[in-house]
């Protein structure tokens, strides 16, 4: 399961109608703020099964880095 959550709700419902997402599942619930950890009023949708965004495949913690010997 995952989440998509937003402190705008219009534009949730806005990006989650060219995703195919229906309004009427999306959800209210304030969050606090990490940044501030102050409560803000968010909505979200809970992602499950094929609403699930694709794997991305893990990256090792060696890749990108050259070997200069």
């Amino acid at each position: 399961m995952a989440h998509l959550v937003s402190t705008n709700r219009d534009r949730l419902i806005e990006f989650g109608r060219t995703i195919g997402l229906p309004a009427d599942r999306l959800q209210f619930k304030p969050l606090k703020d990490p940044r501030t950890g102050i409560r803000r009023n968010a909505w979200h949708w809970d992602l499950v099964g094929p609403d699930l965004p694709p794997s991305v495949p893990a990256v090792s913690a060696s890749a990108g880095r050259r070997d200069d010997r």
